[in-house]
């Protein structure tokens, strides 16, 4: 053999192994990209899924707030009707003159009530039956 050949056969071994190492180098980098893929695409849902949770809280916040906001509202025109209703009623009270009797040991006797006593005891009384009637 001459030092040519020597020369030679060396150079396509080293070739060789060059290219092995080379296809192997590939591989493990399309390895690497497509496990970097794999946890990239879990890292994508994982974070989806955060911020898909989190705007579902903020949304049915919103709506819990939105209905809230809704029944007072509701709330507060139901108690301004049954107010007017018993504002109404005040001056037809007065003209009455409700007296009450005031009994002791020794005697009874009659005294004149004001119409917001009665108005008062009344108006817890009869707030919830005039507002199924009006709300049915």
């Amino acid at each position: 053999m001459s030092l040519e050949s020597i020369l030679a056969h060396i150079l396509n071994e080293a070739d060789a192994r060059k290219e092995g190492i080379l296809k192997e180098a590939r591989l493990k980098a399309q390895e690497i990209i497509q496990q970097a893929g794999i946890e990239a695409e879990g890292y994508y849902r994982d974070s989806l899924k955060k911020e898909n949770s989190l705007l579902e809280r903020q949304r049915k916040r919103l709506v819990v707030n939105a209905r809230l906001k809704q029944k007072k509202k509701i709330l507060e025109a139901k108690q301004g009707i049954i107010g007017s209703i018993f504002d109404k009623a005040k001056p037809q009270l007065a003209r009455n003159k409700i007296k009450k009797e005031i009994v002791s040991l020794d005697k009874v006797q009659e005294a004149s009530e004001g119409v917001d006593f009665y108005l008062a005891g009344l108006r817890l009384q009869y707030e919830n039956e005039i507002a199924g009637i009006l709300f049915k």
